[in-house]
C-alpha cells in the first residue's frame, strides 16, 4: 500500500512550511540515509558587492590592504539544465499505463533509476501506476521557489519506486536546472522504509532545508534515522544526521530514543539533542544448590547536547557541529 501524509503549508516566505510523507511498508532493509512551473530570476547570477580599494595617498598612502575577491557565484552546469513542462508531464505520467512508457517520460528528471537491475521491468508491456507530486520551497535561494518533483508508486509489476529531484527555475522559459534528493531510495523490492520530509528554515529565515524521518524493520527490530538536508554549491548536503535503533530477542530488549529540537530566534538556529539508550538482558544464574534462576540486568545512560551551525568555508562545506553538552550519565 502507498500513501501519501502532508502536513500544512503556506506560501508566505517569511513562515516556516511544512509537506510531508510517508510510504511504504516495514519490513525489508534499505539502508536510506519520501513539478515544475517556470519563473523567477537565475540565482546563481545574482551579482556580488566588489572588493574594497586600496588606500590611496595622504594620510592612507600605503595603509590600505588589498581584500581577496568573493567566490564567484554558483551556476548551474549544462547537464544539468532540462526544459520541462511538469503540468503537462504530471498529467502524462497519471495516464501511463506501462513501465517502459513512465521510464521515458522520466529520463528528463535524470534520477538515475536501477531500471536493469530488475528482471520484471524487462518484460514487455509490464504494468505502471505512478504519480508525480509537486512541492514548493526555497532551497536554493531566498529569491526564487524551487519545485521539489517526487515521483512514487509501482512499475514492473512489484517494483515500488519513490524517486525526486529539485527543480530550480532559471531565466529561460520552462528550463530548469536539476538537484538530486539523495534521502530517497529509487527502486526498491515490494518491501520499503517509512520516508517522510518536510521544509523547515533553520539555517536562514527565508531559505529552507529538508528535515527527514526514516524509519524501517519490523515491530522486533526497528532502525531509525533523522537527518537535515541544505542546499549548497547546486547540491543538497546533509548539515546533520543521526542513526539509531531499537528491538528485542528471546536474550532481552534495548534501544534508544531521540528528540531534536530547534531553539532560538536568530538565525542560524540552533538543535537542541536529547538521547537516552538503554536496555535488559536476560541471565540464567545457577545457584549453589544446582538449582537456576533468570535474573534480568537493566541499564540506561542519556545525555543532552546543543549543536551549532558552521557556515561553508575555504575548510569544508557547512554543517552543525557540537558547541555544548551536558551528560550526566555517559
Amino acid at each position: 500500500m502507498l500513501g501519501m501524509k502532508c502536513r500544512g503549508w503556506s506560501p508566505s516566505p517569511t513562515a516556516r512550511s511544512q509537506v510531508a510523507f510517508s510510504w511504504g511498508r516495514r519490513r525489508a532493509r534499505h539502508l536510506l540515509l519520501p513539478l515544475f512551473v517556470a519563473f523567477g530570476p537565475l540565482t546563481g547570477m545574482a551579482q556580488t558587492p566588489p572588493p574594497l580599494a586600496v588606500g590611496k595617498g595622504g594620510g592612507d598612502a600605503g595603509t590600505g590592504v588589498a581584500i581577496a575577491s568573493p567566490p564567484k557565484p554558483w551556476v548551474c552546469p549544462p547537464e544539468r539544465r532540462v526544459t520541462v513542462l511538469p503540468r503537462v508531464l504530471k498529467k502524462k505520467l497519471s495516464a501511463a499505463k506501462e513501465s517502459a512508457e513512465v521510464k521515458k517520460l522520466l529520463e528528463p528528471l535524470q534520477l538515475g533509476l536501477s531500471w536493469n537491475r530488475f528482471d520484471s521491468c524487462d518484460k514487455q508491456n509490464a504494468p505502471a501506476s505512478v504519480t508525480l507530486d509537486i512541492f514548493r520551497a526555497r532551497l536554493l535561494s531566498a529569491e526564487t521557489e524551487d519545485f521539489v518533483l517526487q515521483v512514487r508508486g509501482g512499475v514492473c509489476d512489484n517494483v515500488l519506486l519513490l524517486a525526486g529531484v529539485v527543480a530550480h527555475p532559471l531565466e529561460e522559459k520552462n528550463v530548469y536546472c536539476l538537484m538530486k534528493m539523495p534521502f530517497l531510495p529509487g527502486m526498491s523490492e515490494p518491501y520499503a522504509p517509512t520516508v517522510v520530509f518536510a521544509f523547515e528554515n533553520l539555517t536562514h529565515p527565508l531559505r529552507h532545508v529538508i528535515k527527514v524521518d526514516f524509519e524501517e524493520g519490523q515491530p522486533s527490530s526497528m532502525d531509525y534515522a533523522l537527518s537535515y538536508w541544505e542546499a549548497q554549491e547546486g547540491s543538497l548536503e546533509k548539515i546533520f544526521g543521526l542513526e539509531w535503533s531499537s528491538g528485542s530477542d528471546a536474550f532481552g530488549s534495548g534501544g534508544s530514543s531521540v528528540e531534536v529540537s530547534a531553539e532560538g530566534k536568530a538565525f542560524p538556529r540552533q538543535l537542541r539533542l536529547k538521547e537516552s539508550t538503554g536496555g535488559c538482558r536476560r541471565e540464567t544464574i545457577e545457584l549453589p544448590s544446582g538449582k537456576t534462576e533468570e535474573s534480568n540486568n537493566c541499564d540506561e545512560a542519556s545525555s543532552e547536547a546543543v549543536y551549532c551551525y558552521k557556515p561553508t568555508d575555504a575548510q569544508g562545506p557547512g554543517g552543525y557541529t557540537e558547541c555544548g553538552r551536558k551528560s550526566p550519565d555517559l
